[in-house]
This record gives C-alpha cells, structure tokens and sequence, in this order.
C-alpha cells in the first residue's frame, strides 16, 4: 500500500467545523484522524495501524493518566483554552 497522501477538502460551516474539532479533541486526534477512523472502522481490512513516532510514545509514557477536565459546552472549552470560537486557524 502506498505512503502518498492526498488532500481531502470538506465543506462544512464554520460552526461545523467546530463541533468536529471539539470532538476531535475528546478523542485525542486530529480532525483528519478522527474523520479517518469513521472510514476505517467501515473497511476495517483496508488499513494498516498506525505507529506512533518516539516523540510521540515518549510524550504519552510522560503524560499524567488523567480523564482530564469535563466541559458543559463547546462555548466553555474554547473560553477555557483561552480561544475565541470564533477564530480561524
């Protein structure tokens, strides 16, 4: 199977597109890897594992195993994170 990657666009709202990263965030991935995981769980013998790097591995042994912090709106985590909903990448 081939390394390559493409672009992928999906048109959503700006609002859309929130929502996704928050989701996203919850799961600890990427947009792209949370958007993929959909698709791989419809093809499942398609895709092989990915590994993570050893910074990545490194990062994770190092990081405190807490359930982390529960939030009761998209509104409020962004407030949180010091980030307007509002903003652009």
């Amino acid at each position: 199977m081939s390394r390559d990657k493409v672009r992928l666009s999906v048109d959503c709202t700006p609002e859309e597109r929130m929502y996704i990263k928050m989701l996203a965030t919850r799961s600890n991935e990427t947009i792209s890897e949370y958007l993929l995981s959909f698709v791989r769980k419809k093809m499942p013998g398609c895709f092989r594992a990915h590994e993570p790097n050893e910074e990545t591995v490194r990062a994770l042994r190092e990081s405190p195993d807490e359930e982390g912090e529960v939030y009761d709106s998209v509104e409020s985590f962004w407030e949180s994170m010091g980030i307007s909903p509002d903003a652009e990448d």
